[in-house]
């Protein structure tokens, strides 16, 4: 083992240091230090995917923070790599973190003051350990970070989030299945990795690889929970604000699963007033925080600027030093269509949210080019019909599907190729005459019908080129038995017309003059989200043999007028 002290560099590092919980477990931590006679700010990062590895491929590496002069503890959670204890995602990262924080803050390296950082997973657990209001946590930078368990990270609309959860059990079997010294299981994990997104629709969702496997036992847990019942309690931060009195920095990207959550958490905490709040989003998918993004390139204003922000955030509050910080904004957000950032005094700024209705007369199929999207309420116009065959469900394009775009579907992409298929309704706007700035949350309301007991209805917003690319904003989803609530089913009746209230989530966007909106209403949308069988049964265990096809009516009429709601901000 190399010595701690690193003279040429002048750090010390101490690894595999044993941090006692109040249980009596010992987690395990790497601390990265400057080779100083005086203590300084510790800066805290827990994760359960390796602590050597210290999610370095989007933050500065520890030894950057380090040379700035802050003590860096990077920490495996509970049951994950050198710590001790059984992983369950989330069980035990509320007191776990507030004995981490104290414990660094007794530390001699330490002067008093801890801060944390990480994303996702990293994320919300700065969040849970702040709700427990650890005395010395002094500030905490939760990126890309969720509001709950449930809804928006396992589920979305009710329907569960499939590529996100199928990658998250790839990056954490190769962990579990070494500590468990597991050869057939690692061969296991690297067998799915392979296979992610490659699924046959009549596959079970139990049956899935990983999913099912035995070193995952929340996942079954998960899947035999799809309500939003009694089980996630425990991790709900939304219930938990109340508690929280720490100076956030909030950090998203538009093409993150987690974004609308970010946005949340910011907002609700920013309204209580109990500590400074801030909000950082650029135009990046989970991760990698790069200037590319699916199909665009956004250029050098889109590059990872992260780190900078962020040490800015903790100067002020850790070492009292807030001239960077001030000369930021509290609000940034980057803004599609323009490739800038747009700095704000708080989210959202002021918007008119404005209905945009769909209108065909029944064949709103690109072939046709009929359906259209205005601002005119519709009259009298028969409904659309289209088969959702679930054997044969509409592949995911792009979007906000999770953690790899390498593995699973995300970014900004030509939707091209789906528009093409008579089971996507298309309604597109003509082209503006000025451009149109959306600065917010988008909804749709669409009215619809089907011959099944139960099914999905998805609805995308794009951004139409001159050049007929269209590009993805942002897009939702909605569980039949889910449309009156999450907590408790209630299934369709056949031939039934009801209304499918679906969140599309957040974006910011400028579309530019000469381009069109377009929306897409669909059934299904494979693999960011399991396909739904129709048969009303348990869907985790449907197969092959209970999908049942089902023939969808959209409605647009004076009856049933479906529409988006945009939130128009002024340019």
């Amino acid at each position: 083992m190399p010595p701690p002290t690193w003279p040429e560099t002048g750090l010390i590092i101490d690894r595999d240091v044993p941090i006692p919980m109040r249980n009596g477990e010992i987690l395990r931590a790497t601390i990265h230090r400057p080779a100083v006679d005086h203590p300084v700010p510790a800066l805290l990062l827990r994760l359960p995917y390796n602590k050597e590895i210290a999610q370095s491929y989007v933050y500065g590496s520890p030894a950057w923070y380090a040379r700035l002069g802050y003590a860096v503890v990077v920490q495996d959670t509970r049951g994950c790599f050198a710590s001790e204890g059984e992983f369950y995602p989330l069980r035990h990262d509320d007191t776990d973190g507030f004995d981490t924080v104290e414990w660094c803050a007794a530390q001699p390296f330490c002067n008093g003051k801890v801060g944390t950082y990480g994303f996702s997973y990293s994320g919300i657990n700065q969040l849970l350990a702040a709700s427990e209001r650890p005395p010395h946590l002094t500030a905490i930078t939760p990126g890309f970070a969720p509001s709950e368990l449930y809804d928006g990270w396992m589920y979305v609309g009710g329907a569960f989030a499939l590529s996100a959860q199928a990658h998250w059990a790839v990056v954490l079997g190769p962990g579990a299945a070494e500590r468990h010294a597991d050869s057939a299981a690692l061969a296991r994990v690297r067998d799915a990795h392979l296979s992610v997104g490659k699924w046959h629709p009549t596959l079970a969702l139990q049956d899935l690889p990983l999913l099912s496997d035995d070193l995952f036992p929340f996942f079954a847990d998960y899947l035999n929970h799809p309500s939003r019942d009694g089980f996630w309690s425990d991790w709900d931060l939304e219930a938990r604000y109340f508690r929280i009195e720490t100076p956030a920095l909030h950090i998203g990207g538009w093409y993150d699963t987690f974004v609308p959550d970010t946005i949340q958490n910011y907002e609700r905490l920013a309204q209580m007033g109990r500590a400074e709040q801030r909000l950082l989003i650029g135009p990046w998918y989970h991760f990698p925080w790069t200037a590319t993004v699916g199909d665009i390139d956004y250029g050098e204003e889109a590059l990872n600027s992260v780190n900078e922000y962020a040490l800015a955030w903790f100067d002020a509050h850790l070492k009292d030093d807030r001239r960077r910080l001030d000369s930021l904004p509290p609000v940034r957000i980057f803004l599609l269509g323009e490739s800038r950032w747009l700095d704000l005094d708080a989210w959202p700024p002021p918007n008119e949210p404005r209905p945009f209705y769909l209108h065909s007369t029944g064949s709103a199929y690109l072939l046709t080019g009929e359906g259209a999207l205005d601002s005119t309420p519709p009259a009298d116009e028969p409904p659309d019909f289209f088969i959702y065959d679930p054997h044969d469900p509409v592949p995911s394009l792009g979007g906000r599907s999770g953690y790899d775009p390498q593995t699973t579907p995300m970014g900004p992409v030509d939707q091209r190729l789906v528009e093409q298929r008579n089971d996507v309704l298309l309604f597109t706007s003509q082209p503006l005459s000025e451009p149109l700035r959306l600065i917010g949350h988008v909804h749709a309301r669409i009215w619809a019908a089907t011959t099944a007991v139960d099914t999905d209805f998805t609805v995308k917003l794009c951004d139409v080129h001159p050049d007929g690319r269209s590009i993805n904003l942002c897009e939702g989803i909605l569980r039949g038995r889910y449309r009156e609530s999450r907590e408790s089913e209630q299934l369709l009746e056949p031939h039934r017309v009801y209304e499918f209230p679906i969140d599309l989530g957040v974006t910011a966007a400028t579309i530019a003059a000469g381009h069109r909106l377009r929306v897409q209403v669909s059934s299904s949308n494979y693999p960011t989200f399991d396909r739904n069988s129709n048969s009303g049964g348990v869907i985790a265990r449907d197969g092959a043999m209970q999908l049942v096809p089902a023939t969808q009516a959209v409605f647009h009429d004076a009856r049933y007028p479906s529409h988006l709601v945009l939130p128009v901000a002024a340019p």
